[in-house]
C-alpha cells in the first residue's frame, strides 16, 4: 500500500487531488444521465431505468480520463476549472426550464463551495491582463443577449401569442408614430387616444428612426433587446472606474448578461422601462467621473421614460449628495426632478388617464399618504415589502448578485435601494414583484451598479471568489426561470402550418379598413387606424367596425363566432382552426 501511494503520490495523484477528479467526474456523470434521461428529473421513475453498474463505470472512467491528462498537462488550476465547468454543466443541466426557487437556491449553495475552493490557493485564472479581450467578450455578451432575447420575444410577435395587452397597443402607437408622429391608439382604452394620456413615454421617440427603416412590430421587441444590452458600455466603464481587474469585470459583464431580472422581464414585449438600465448606468457613471453633462442628458432622459422614472434619479440625487460631498449639483437636480414627476402626475389626472396610484392603496393610494407611512409607520411599510410573494421575488433578485447590494461599508449606498423597495416592493399590484415583467430594469440597474460598487471594496484575493460566485448565480438564474423561453423554438415548428393559416387570413383584410380583432392577431393589424380588441363582452354587433378577425385557436374566441353570424356579419374566409375574417354589411362607419 505505501508503494501505491508513493506512485500514486509522484504521478501527481494525492489523495485531495484524486477527490477533486472523482468530484468533477460526479458532476459530469449527473450532467450526462439526466441529458439522456427519457423521463423528467422531478420524477421518482427517472432512474428506475439507470443501471448502477454503468453509473460507476461512468464515474470511474471520468476520473482516469482526468488522470490520463493531467499527467502530462500537471496544472492544479486547469484541473480546479474542469471542477468549475463541470459543476457548472450539472446545475445548468439539472435546473433547465424548472423554475424551481429552492432547487435554484441548494445548486446555488453548491456553487458558493466550489467557486470558493476553485479561486483560492492555487486559483484558476479568470482572464489575462488584457483590455482587449475583455471588451471583445462584452461586446460578444451584448450580442447574445440580443440575439437570444430579441430573437424569442420577436418570435412571439411571429407565433400569434403577443397579446394586445400590452404589445398590440406599441405595434399601433408605432404606426400611428409612423405616419403622423402622434403616438395614437385605439385599442388601448377602447377609444382615440394618444399614449401619452395614459404614460408620459416620450422616450419612444428615440426608436422611432429605427422603425422608419425596420416597419415591422418585431423590430420592437428586437430594439427592447439591443437597448438592455448597450447597458454594458456604461457597466464596463464603471468597473474600470472603480479600478476592477480585466478579469472580474469580465465576471461582472457576464453577471448582467446573464441577470435573470433582465432577460426574464422582456418576455412580456417591449416597453419603455428598458431605457431604464443602460440610462440609470449612465447617470451613475457621470456622477462617478464628475461629468456635469452627462449627469443632466442622462437625467433629462430618464424623466422622459415614464412619469414614475423621476423617481430613480430623486434617489440618485440624495445618493449624489452624501457620496460626493456635493451640494448645488444634486439640489438642483433634484428640485428640477420633483418638480417634474409632480407636473406630470397633475398632468396625467387632470388631462389624462390619471396617474396610476392606485398601485398603493395599501398604503392609502395618494403621495401624501405613501409618505406619511414612510415616516410616521415604518413598521408597517417594512411588513408590505416582506410577505410570501415579495421575499421569493427579493430572492431572485439578490441571489444572483450574491447578496452584494444589501453589504457595503458605505452607509449611503443603501439609499439606492430606495427605489427597489419603493417601486417593486411596497406596492400591492403583483407584476411590480414579478420576475417576469418590465418593472424590474430600474431597480436592476442600481442593484448592479452596487454589486460592483461592493466588490470594488473587498480585498483583492476576495473579489475573485465572490465574482465568479456571482457570476455562476447569475448563469444558474437564467437556466431556471428563462431557459423555458427556449420552447418557443419547438412550438413554432409545430404551429408554423397554423400561423401561415392565420396569415393568410389577416392578408385578406383591406388596409384602409376599420377593424375589430381577438387579441393576438390583433398586433398584426396594427397599421390600421381604427382597431379594437374582441373580448366575450364586447363582440361587434352594432355595427362599430367593418371587419372583425377572430382566432379560432381558442375556445373564447370561437365560441363567438356563431354570435356574429347570427348578428348578420358576412364571412369573408373561415379557416377552421385558425382564423375568421367577418364583414358586416350594416357598417356605417366612424361617429362623429
Amino acid at each position: 500500500m505505501q508503494k501505491l501511494a508513493y506512485r500514486l503520490k509522484a504521478l501527481g495523484c494525492t489523495p485531495q487531488v484524486l477527490l477533486m477528479r472523482l468530484i468533477s467526474a460526479f458532476f459530469l456523470t449527473s450532467a450526462v444521465f439526466l441529458l439522456a434521461g427519457e423521463q423528467p428529473s422531478d420524477s421518482a421513475e427517472f432512474v428506475a431505468n439507470v443501471e448502477l453498474w454503468s453509473l460507476i463505470l461512468f464515474l470511474l472512467a471520468g476520473v482516469v480520463l482526468q488522470s490520463i491528462v493531467f499527467y502530462f498537462v500537471k496544472n492544479i488550476r486547469a484541473e480546479k476549472t474542469v471542477l468549475l465547468v463541470f459543476s457548472l454543466f450539472y446545475a445548468c443541466t439539472a435546473l433547465y426550464n424548472t423554475n424551481d426557487t429552492y432547487l435554484f437556491l441548494a445548486l446555488c449553495a453548491v456553487e458558493a463551495a466550489v467557486a470558493v475552493y476553485c479561486c483560492t490557493g492555487e486559483a484558476i485564472r479568470l482572464i489575462k491582463n488584457n483590455k482587449f479581450i475583455t471588451v471583445g467578450v462584452y461586446a460578444a455578451l451584448a450580442a447574445v443577449f440580443s440575439v437570444f432575447v430579441g430573437g424569442l420575444t420577436a418570435l412571439r410577435y411571429k407565433m400569434y401569442i403577443a397579446p394586445c395587452f400590452d404589445f398590440g397597443i406599441f405595434a399601433q402607437m408605432f404606426e400611428s408614430m409612423r405616419k403622423t408622429g402622434l403616438p395614437m391608439t385605439t385599442c388601448e382604452r377602447d377609444l382615440p387616444l394618444s399614449h401619452f394620456s395614459v404614460h408620459l413615454s416620450f422616450i419612444y421617440y428615440l426608436i422611432l428612426p429605427f422603425y422608419y427603416i425596420f416597419s415591422n412590430p418585431a423590430f420592437l421587441n428586437i430594439a427592447q433587446a439591443v437597448i438592455l444590452a448597450s447597458g454594458l458600455l456604461p457597466l464596463y466603464l464603471i468597473c474600470k472606474k472603480k479600478g476592477l481587474s480585466n478579469g472580474v469585470t469580465l465576471a461582472v459583464g457576464v453577471i448582467y448578461t446573464f441577470y435573470p431580472a433582465l432577460s426574464a422581464g422582456c418576455f412580456y414585449d417591449i416597453h419603455e422601462n428598458c431605457f431604464l438600465t443602460p440610462l440609470l448606468l449612465w447617470l451613475l457613471y457621470a456622477i462617478d467621473v464628475d461629468s456635469t453633462a452627462g449627469l443632466i442628458l442622462s437625467a433629462i432622459a430618464i424623466c422622459a421614460v415614464k412619469e414614475d422614472a423621476p423617481v430613480y434619479v430623486m434617489f440618485v440625487c440624495i445618493y449624489m449628495f452624501f457620496a460626493k460631498k456635493k451640494i448645488l449639483k444634486p439640489a438642483l437636480l433634484l428640485l428640477c426632478t420633483v418638480g417634474y414627476f409632480l407636473a406630470a402626475v397633475k398632468y396625467l389626472d387632470t388631462y389624462g388617464d390619471g396617474a396610476m396610484l392606485y398601485r398603493y392603496s395599501n398604503l392609502g393610494g395618494s403621495l401624501q399618504s405613501i409618505l406619511k407611512n414612510v415616516i410616521v409607520n415604518p413598521g408597517y411599510v417594512f411588513s408590505q415589502c416582506l410577505d410570501g410573494e415579495k421575499l421569493e421575488f427579493a430572492l431572485k433578485m439578490l441571489l444572483p448578485l450574491g447578496f452584494l447590494p444589501l453589504i457595503s461599508r458605505k452607509l449611503y449606498n443603501y439609499i439606492l435601494l430606495g427605489p427597489f423597495m419603493l417601486i417593486n416592493l411596497m406596492s400591492y399590484y403583483p407584476y411590480q414583484h414579478s420576475l417576469d415583467f418590465q418593472y424590474n430594469f430600474g431597480a436592476a440597474a442600481l442593484l448592479l451598479y452596487l454589486t460592483a460598487d461592493n466588490i470594488s471594496m473587498l480585498k483583492i484575493d476576495v473579489r475573485r471568489v465572490v465574482a465568479v460566485l456571482c457570476a455562476a448565480a447569475s448563469l444558474l438564474g437564467t437556466f431556471t426561470f428563462v431557459s423555458g423561453k427556449m420552447s418557443y423554438i419547438n412550438y413554432y415548428r409545430m404551429t408554423a402550418d397554423d400561423c401561415a393559416r392565420i396569415d393568410e387570413v389577416v392578408e385578406l383584410v383591406p388596409a384602409d379598413a376599420t377593424v375589430s380583432a381577438s387579441t393576438f392577431i390583433l398586433p398584426h393589424l396594427a397599421s390600421h387606424e381604427v382597431l379594437y380588441q374582441i373580448n366575450g363582452s364586447n363582440y361587434e354587433t352594432a355595427g362599430r367596425t367593418e371587419y372583425a378577425v377572430l382566432d379560432l385557436r381558442y375556445a373564447e374566441f370561437a365560441d363567438l363566432y356563431p354570435l356574429y353570424i347570427e348578428a348578420g356579419y358576412e364571412v369573408v374566409e373561415y379557416i377552421e382552426g385558425a382564423a375568421a375574417l367577418l364583414r358586416c354589411p350594416f357598417y356605417a362607419g366612424i361617429a362623429d
